[in-house]
């Protein structure tokens, strides 16, 4: 049973006469004391002791978390109140900024940008080459060529640089991908890749047919002995100048109805304009034409050509053929069953 506060007190009372009692009788009596007084404490008594002592350092312990936590949440409210006002004072230097300087933009949405930066430089020689059928070093060629075409001035964004301009080109010749795809890869509106597109091919052709097409063609005697020479040479082919055939190049069927469906649709079973070329023993272009439809035979086109005008009715091949077993042969353009023979053919 418990004992009461009255007992505690008395209790109490009872050893503090004891111990003013015995302490001026020196160690021994000081002992006895304290012997005398466990003695007379009840085990109930010792317990209700422990017990109050252990509650009021439960007390003390309860007191003192919670004083820490109310430091705790008290510092986290400061320290979200201080952020919150940081990020309203930015907002507004934001804001102020933007009313002193506003950039017109003619963008609805946001675009993926970077396509062309990362291409070139993470892209390996060998990568670039079989994306763009071209080396890096060709592409730098073309790109001094045509830079000056291919710059731009806008007033309201950075403009498409003339690496970029290129790069879109490129890729979709030698990919054949739809505009929107390239679109979306470059981060640039469809009508934007397809007047990239053409602008560049029409600077190409302006800037280069001359000097990378034109110039391998042979005008005289030695320039053509000297095709002939390479052609055997390389090929073991003697005789012959040129090789000749037609390429087509796929495309959606034009407008005009059922005409034009049989004009452009081809042998292959496919939507095509015709693209003719000559080439050299090195694989270059020394002759080209293309925009005939794709359900034109190869020698109507040549036939149809500046070049065959000049073959037939002028002397544009001399007379520098070889006897070989009692037959004359003179320079030759080699192509399939498709052209006509002819003595040069």
């Amino acid at each position: 049973m418990p004992c009461s506060i009255h007992d505690l007190a008395s209790t109490k009372n009872t050893l503090k006469k004891i111990w003013e009692r015995e302490k001026g009788l020196g160690p021994i009596s000081h002992l006895r004391a304290i012997i005398q007084l466990s003695k007379m404490m009840a085990v109930k008594e010792r317990t209700a002791m422990i017990r109050a002592i252990s509650r009021e350092n439960e007390r003390r312990r309860m007191f003192t978390e919670s004083a820490q936590m109310l430091i705790a949440l008290r510092r986290r409210r400061i320290a979200l109140l201080l952020s919150l006002a940081g990020s309203l004072l930015l907002s507004r230097r934001q804001n102020l900024a933007t009313e002193m300087v506003h950039v017109r933009s003619c963008r609805r949405l946001l675009r993926s940008n970077g396509w062309w930066e990362m291409v070139w430089t993470t892209y390996a020689e060998e990568r670039f080459k079989k994306t763009f059928r071209i080396s890096k070093n060709t592409f730098s060629f073309i790109l001094n060529r045509i830079r000056n075409d291919l710059e731009r001035q806008t007033a309201n964004e950075d403009p498409i640089s003339p690496e970029c301009r290129l790069g879109i080109c490129l890729y979709r010749l030698g990919r054949g991908d739809y505009y929107y795809t390239i679109a979306e890869m470059a981060g640039l509106g469809v009508s934007t890749v397809h007047e990239i597109v053409t602008q560049v091919c029409q600077s190409i052709i302006e800037n280069l047919w001359e000097d990378c097409v034109k110039k391998h063609m042979p005008w005289t005697e030695d320039d053509l002995k000297d095709k002939m020479k390479e052609m055997n040479e390389r090929w073991q082919f003697p005789f012959c100048w040129a090789a000749i055939d037609g390429c087509h190049i796929a495309i959606k069927c034009p407008p005009g109805g059922a005409a034009s469906c049989k004009e452009y649709h081809n042998f292959k079973y496919f939507y095509s304009v015709v693209l003719m070329a000559m080439v050299d023993s090195k694989y270059r272009f020394i002759r080209g034409s293309c925009g005939f439809p794709g359900n034109s035979h190869d020698a109507i086109i040549f036939q149809a050509t500046e070049l065959w005008e000049k073959l037939n009715e002028y002397d544009f091949i001399p007379d520098i053929a070889h006897k070989v077993a009692d037959v004359n042969i003179g320079p030759l353009i080699i192509g399939d069953s498709a052209f006509p023979f002819k003595p040069w053919h």
